[in-house]
């Protein structure tokens, strides 16, 4: 037996033994791809095992995240810093080795994946953010950012709407650098992938303007390192490697869908052991540690060598190298110094007080780039001057997605995590409900990617219910560690713009198509999430969002003239007001009695502040294809409706 097949060999028993052990996980794909991710370990993957963040680096993106187990096998082979005992606690608790990668438990793990398909849209996204970056920076006979982006995928991540819909940009973006490594099984849980899916998988890619590989037997490592090569030589676009693999190899399931998810039991792992000569899969045989000592040292002299190009680079391209470090430093923006007095002043809707916004501080972030899903002339999230970033203009700043929401969102994901930066994309509120996935994604790896959402209420108008949005905010606001804003002016949204910035969490900016009237809070106020904007003590206390702040401020007004009290606190974001103290809350809430939200959604968080005797004025049903001030009377948000219901409900406390 070749030393080649013997650490194959020892992969494939130590990922079965992981899962067996841990009674938990998917030996299908941990046995039969073994050969592609041994291979691409051994002879592709530049890597920097001292050094995580080390600039060039290859990014791998486990997008078929089950197959953790033979990609923590691989890793800890190859001495990237797990141990023994990491691999005998997969899938347990606050292991480094959980069930699916996930970005920051992980050291090497470029980011979460688990729900087939976002990983291939993060390809793309670290693909894209990778070409903006070396056409910017790189020089002649100096390619200092020259990493490539590979993509482990399965029959599944394909079949999932989000994978095709990033596929089809990176073609036509021309990404050579993102490597697609398709483990081509035919097999899915339920069965063969035949039952599903008949088209011709090359035929389909090619259309895509991928280069496209196929590799018979995926268990030759010569065939498979080959083919990788070949497609690291292709400069004009993305490749993806179809590599023809057995599901189970190895065991008498090999094959069927009875092995996807289900592990060997002791006694089918043992046999497993037995036919590949495989004693203790832990402990390494001496000649497999200096196989993998030679591939370290192999990826140790390409650091030096790649090191020595960068002091050259710095030497004989001095602003470039200035220019480059100038791009990858992460500076503190304020957001409201960069803002005009005159625009303070004015009222605008929440869309055209955005794209104000990008205008001014984008170019002080030369990373910041986002786009949106082929709505830039309607949302208005579009940076003016930035230019469009296409294969012909790397350097754009604006990306053009097409109507893509879903792999719109992944790919940003992406992008974050590749430049290390806030990026941005852009839709309408109601369409979030394609982008649930990515923003719960981005939410669970701290990825300061903020979601701009535009026409935010039933106030869209003619384009009618499919547009107008109704149950959207009480979604996102349902997801942890999202900061959800929707402002109710200009000076709001800077300060909203200001906390995004400083955070590392996702953020979700609600934004108007109508006009916001200015209501000249204090920054120092709105920073808070929830805070008094008119009024101190009263009867009544209206808490408002968005443009239905204004609504509250001309309904104290005619309350005020019946002789009931009003105060009115705008709640651009319920997320920071539950980070303020007890007593700031409970003083905000006990300005008056009786409690009244006035929101254009059906969201029920506010019964949490208003209280069984309180009030929701709220949507609370899809709407009709109207004039926005025909809907107001509707939905009854016009001053006199809401006045009236409010005087109603008090009757019910005199």
């Amino acid at each position: 037996m070749n030393l080649n097949q013997k650490c194959i060999n020892y992969l494939r028993c130590l990922s079965a033994d992981m899962i067996t052990t841990a009674n938990s996980g998917h030996p299908g794909v941990a046995l039969g791809a073994t050969t592609i991710m041994y291979a691409l370990f051994k002879d592709h993957y530049f890597y920097d095992i001292k050094d995580h963040n080390f600039i060039a680096r290859d990014r791998l993106v486990l997008s078929a995240g089950h197959a953790s187990a033979l990609y923590y096998a691989t890793a800890y082979m190859f001495n990237f810093g797990l141990t023994e005992k990491d691999l005998k606690s997969f899938r347990q608790i606050n292991s480094k080795t959980p069930g699916h990668p996930e970005y920051g438990v992980t050291n090497f793990v470029e980011t979460s994946t688990g729900p087939l398909g976002q990983g291939v849209a993060n390809a793309v996204g670290m693909a894209i953010g990778q070409d903006m970056v070396a056409k910017r920076f790189n020089a002649q006979k100096c390619p200092v950012i020259d990493n490539y982006t590979y993509c482990f995928v399965g029959d599944g991540c394909l079949m999932e709407g989000v994978a095709q819909e990033a596929l089809s940009l990176a073609g036509t973006l021309k990404l050579n650098k993102l490597i697609l490594l398709y483990d081509y099984n035919n097999v899915t849980i339920d069965g063969s992938a035949t039952l599903t899916n008949s088209e011709n998988i090359a035929k389909k890619f090619k259309a895509m303007h991928f280069n496209v590989i196929r590799v018979n037997n995926a268990n030759s490592y010569y065939c498979v390192t080959k083919a990788i090569a070949k497609a690291k030589r292709c400069t004009q676009k993305p490749s993806v490697i179809i590599f023809k693999t057995t599901i189970g190899y190895g065991t008498e399931k090999a094959g069927l869908n009875s092995i996807h998810g289900t592990p060997l039991s002791v006694a089918e792992l043992n046999e497993l052991k037995l036919k590949l000569n495989v004693e203790n899969p832990y402990n390494l045989p001496d000649d497999v540690k200096n196989l993998a000592l030679k591939t370290i040292q192999k990826n140790s002299n390409l650091i030096e060598k790649w090191n020595n190009m960068f002091a050259i680079y710095q030497t004989t391209n001095p602003e470039l190298y200035r220019q480059l470090l100038s791009y990858m430093e992460n500076k503190t923006i304020e957001v409201d110094k960069l803002i005009k007095n005159d625009m303070l002043l004015q009222s605008f809707s929440g869309r055209d007080a955005n794209e104000m916004i990008l205008k001014e501080f984008s170019s002080k972030m030369p990373r910041f780039v986002g786009g949106t899903a082929d709505l830039a002339p309607s949302t208005k999230a579009y940076i003016i001057g930035g230019g469009d970033y296409s294969s012909k203009n790397p350097r754009g700043k604006n990306i053009h997605f097409g109507v893509r929401e879903h792999a719109m969102g992944a790919i940003c994901n992406g992008l974050t995590l590749y430049l290390n930066s806030p990026t941005f994309c852009a839709t309408f509120l109601t369409f979030s409900n394609y982008m649930i996935p990515p923003i719960r994604m981005s939410a669970l790896m701290n990825l300061p990617v903020m979601y701009m959402f535009s026409h935010d209420s039933y106030k869209v108008g003619e384009d009618g219910p499919t547009h107008q949005s109704v149950e959207q905010l009480s979604m996102l606001r349902s997801i942890p560690n999202v900061n959800v804003f929707r402002p109710c002016d200009i000076r709001e949204l800077i300060c909203c713009y200001s906390i995004a910035l400083s955070s590392k969490t996702p953020s979700c900016f609600i934004l108007s198509k109508q006009t916001l009237q200015n209501q000249y809070a204090d920054f120092k106020n709105i920073v808070k999430g929830g805070y008094i904007l008119s009024g101190n003590k009263g009867k009544v206390l209206l808490l408002a969002t968005g443009s239905e702040v204004e609504l509250a401020m001309q309904v104290k007004k005619i309350l005020q003239t019946q002789n009931i009290e009003a105060v009115v606190a705008s709640f651009p974001c319920v997320e920071l007001f539950e980070k303020q103290t007890t007593k700031y809350k409970n003083d905000l809430l006990s300005r008056a009695p009786i409690k009244v939200s006035i929101e254009a959604s059906n969201d029920n968080i506010w019964y949490k502040y208003i209280g069984k005797n309180g009030l929701k004025i709220s949507v609370e049903n899809f709407g009709k294809s109207a004039k926005s001030t025909d809907l107001d009377v509707y939905f009854g948000f016009t001053p006199n409706i809401v006045a009236n219901k409010i005087k109603k409900h008090l009757k019910n406390f005199e």
